[in-house]
């Protein structure tokens, strides 16, 4: 039988604690996605096509939808720069070390823009903190047994061989997750049933699949993920984020975890959005301390540029949901082939980062109240979820749900928000959920209080 439990205070170390304690928790922080959620979003990509380690050549390629008629000036990193039009080739002088390449484009009126892109020959020179071990996410390099709870894992599931690294090695994208991993721990309030006494997640092979996907039902935890989720020119960071979000969420809170109760066509108004919030907000948190964990400037600007691509899709969803009539959605539909509800999960996901950035205070404290509401989900709330059913009322019942969650995260009323958005709400029920959240947080607060006998 499977050993359950829940990971409480007591068995997070110290350093756990000393690392979540960050500088981008109270706002002094150099990464944001402001411009990706309210700026004008860029036109300008840029992307490596080529890299030959022994010669130091590098072939790179990209697009600007504004066409500049002036070239484009290119920054090679390593002191030198050049101007024209796509596609450029540079040989650096000193190919043992990493650089980031930076384009810029010039534009009618002197306006400009710049974009990013990382060029590896070497593997990142990290500087790892200590990571609690019952945390710590590894990439096998060899099959693994899986047991299972609710559901079986897909069939053909493998490993990922040495030679799929072929920018970075898998020592260092271990650490990145596992330092994600500690993030989103925290970010779930330690509240997250343990499989066996411990969070350990792994990454399986999946040659199936293009993207990824959570295994949240398995032991140990596990993504999958499709066989060249590490040989493309970038790894997929925010995605890997994202996986894990739901990984921790569905595993939660630890008396009475989601995964199984909101499974199926009704599944991801709640699932979809909140691996939508912990991904990004996963991101804000490693960018702004890669310093302080380690992570030298070419590996922390690939995982910013990762991060920036999925926040610009959050974005345009958004857009698109609002263009096309705010078609408010918490079903999906088995007998289409769309996902009805993306848009409004997407726009859920973009209105809690907006409301993170306006705050200027990080991301940590709200994703952290957001789960505190989320976490009342009870055997009543479950029932009222109906996850079998699409009907008006469990529509109005999931989205006060998740409404309730984002005011309570930023201490402020967002149902004339949401409603203008066409958000079914009942006020009652979003009374209530306030109600108990309050009441939840105060008793704990006595039983901190009350001395041990």
């Amino acid at each position: 039988m499977m050993k359950t439990e829940r990971w409480t205070a007591a068995m997070v170390p110290a350093i756990l604690c000393i690392v979540l304690t960050s500088a981008a928790t109270f706002g002094a922080t150099e990464f944001n996605f402001q411009r990706e959620l309210s700026g004008n979003l860029p036109t300008l990509c840029v992307q490596v096509t080529d890299v030959d380690t022994r010669s130091g050549t590098v072939s790179i390629s990209g697009s600007d939808s504004r066409r500049p008629a002036v070239p484009f000036t290119f920054n090679w990193g390593d002191g030198s720069t050049s101007a024209g039009f796509f596609p450029q080739g540079h040989a650096y002088a000193k190919p043992l070390r990493n650089h980031i390449i930076s384009v810029t484009a010039h534009y009618d009126g002197g306006d400009s823009d710049e974009a990013r892109t990382e060029v590896f020959f070497a593997p990142p020179v990290t500087h790892p903190v200590p990571c609690p071990d019952a945390l710590r996410v590894t990439i096998p390099n060899h099959n693994v047994d899986l047991s299972t709870r609710l559901y079986s894992p897909p069939p053909g599931l493998g490993f990922f061989t040495d030679s799929c690294f072929t920018t970075v090695p898998r020592s260092t994208i271990e650490y990145v997750l596992t330092l994600a991993a500690m993030i989103q721990m925290d970010f779930a309030n330690q509240d997250v049933l343990l499989p066996e006494g411990k969070f350990n997640q792994i990454v399986l092979r999946d040659p199936k699949l293009d993207g990824m996907n959570s295994l949240w039902y398995t032991t140990p935890v596990s993504l999958a993920a499709g066989g060249q989720a590490f040989g493309r020119p970038q790894v997929e960071y925010s995605s890997f984020f994202h996986e894990m979000g739901h990984n921790i969420c569905l595993n939660s809170p630890a008396a009475y975890y989601y995964g199984g109760k909101i499974d199926g066509n009704a599944n991801a108004i709640l699932s979809e959005s909140v691996a939508q919030v912990f991904q990004h907000a996963t991101a804000f948190e490693i960018i702004n301390r890669a310093g302080e964990f380690g992570l030298d400037p070419a590996l922390t600007d690939a995982i910013r540029a990762s991060a920036i691509a999925s926040m610009m899709l959050v974005r345009r969803s958004y857009q698109d949901y609002v263009n096309s009539g705010m078609r408010f959605c918490s079903w999906n539909d088995p007998d289409t082939h769309v996902d009805e509800t993306f848009g409004t999960f997407m726009t859920i996901a973009y209105e809690f980062c907006t409301h993170a950035e306006q705050a200027g205070t990080g991301y940590r404290f709200p994703v952290k109240r957001m789960v505190e509401l989320l976490q009342l989900f009870d055997p009543e709330l479950h029932r009222r979820y109906d996850q079998h059913h699409n009907t008006a009322e469990a529509d109005a019942f999931r989205s006060t749900l998740m409404v309730s969650a984002l005011s309570y995260a930023f201490s402020q009323d967002l149902r004339p928000e949401f409603r203008a958005l066409r958000f079914p709400i009942d006020d009652a029920f979003y009374t209530e959920l306030n109600r108990r959240a309050e009441s939840k947080k105060s008793a704990l607060r006595r039983d901190a209080a009350t001395p041990s006998p």
